[in-house]
């Protein structure tokens, strides 16, 4: 049950606006607190104007719980059925249209035809998806009046944060509890380039003419920081174990990708551990990756989906546990390990 006090009446609503702007749907039993939470996760920078609606972007307000009946529904162009209604307001900002004959996992290319958002708004149509999957609604595209509803089981991968690195062999005996025949790849991080600063301002003159005491010193300094390197030992700075789900891989392979978060994860602000995290990325490689851009996608991707959220699901909880760490879906919400 909605608090009225806490709820926005569709009739002190021009009709005409609410046609004009993007709506979440949610079903009966959706909690305002339930969608602040989610949106808070996502953008924690978030406040609320005077009138009650959420301000997530300098130009992105979403505005509700907007209690709706059938009759309002028909009026401002959402279907019938959801009780519940948020409105986003924000700049349309469209690019070029999707290609014709493509497709992808939400239905934005059929949403969108005549051209894609980008920018803001294409960042608050993102939230408005991911809110109506974690909370099983629909998001009703204005304009087109296409109406969207993400399949919650579309998305397996989950992500583990925490403050702790487990080294390779500790983490393979991990995930050899669900998975026993996980390997390691060492190499499963890949190199992002040096770090910022060390090349991205060169000077504006390089000589390239050096005198032979000049060489000798420059080789000299580097057979040290070689012979220092080696004498240390390699460093793993990211890493990975893989695990074929099925017979010869037939549902795919199973990922785990370790490696030091550089960029702040919002779901973390004000943990004492924000500024230090590791990341731990438990991913689905399908046996046909272009399936997972169909919004529809065959029966065959189907099975082996079921099959690998099962085994995400296991593999993840049990790196939750070894980690003290907090998992995420694929969308940047918290996810509660048992619910898995």
């Amino acid at each position: 049950m909605v608090d009225p006090a806490r709820s926005f009446d569709a009739s002190s609503f021009d009709p005409n606006e609410l046609r004009a702007q993007h709506m979440l749907l949610l079903p009966e039993g959706t909690e305002a607190q339930d969608v602040e939470a989610l949106v808070v996760t996502r953008h924690p920078e978030s406040t609320w104007d005077p009138d009650g609606a959420i301000r997530f972007g300098r130009h992105t307000t979403l505005v509700g719980p907007i209690v709706m009946d059938d009759g309002t529904a028909a009026r401002v162009d959402a279907p019938a059925g959801w009780p519940l209604a948020y409105t986003l307001r924000a700049p349309v900002e469209r690019e070029d249209p999707p290609m014709p004959g493509t497709s992808d996992p939400d239905g934005l290319f059929r949403a969108f035809r005549d051209g894609m958002p980008t920018r803001a708004e294409a960042r608050s149509v993102n939230l408005l998806l991911a809110v109506a999957r974690r909370l099983g609604g629909a998001v009703r595209i204005a304009g087109s009046g296409v109406v969207l509803r993400p399949d919650p089981s579309a998305r397996v991968d989950l992500v583990v944060h925490s403050p702790y690195w487990l080294d390779p062999q500790t983490l393979l005996g991990v995930v050899q509890q669900h998975e026993p025949q996980a390997r390691l790849a060492l190499d499963a991080a890949e190199w992002a380039g040096p770090p910022v600063g060390i090349i991205d301002q060169p000077p504006d003159e390089v000589s390239l003419e050096l005198t032979v005491e000049e060489r000798a010193v420059l080789h000299a300094r580097a057979d040290q920081f070689d012979a220092e390197a080696l004498a240390e030992g390699d460093a793993v700075d990211g890493y990975g174990i893989v695990a074929d789900l099925g017979p010869n891989a037939r549902y795919g392979t199973l990922d785990v990708v370790v490696y030091g978060q550089e960029e702040k994860v919002p779901a973390l602000a004000g943990l004492e551990w924000a500024e230090q995290v590791v990341t731990y990325e438990v991913h689905w490689n399908p046996p046909e990756e272009d399936q997972l851009w169909m919004e529809h996608p065959n029966s065959e991707h189907l099975a082996a989906r079921s099959v690998a959220s099962t085994a995400i699901g296991l593999v993840a909880s049990a790196v939750v546990e070894a980690t003290d760490g907090i998992l995420l879906d694929s969308d940047g919400f918290i996810v509660d390990r048992y619910d898995l």
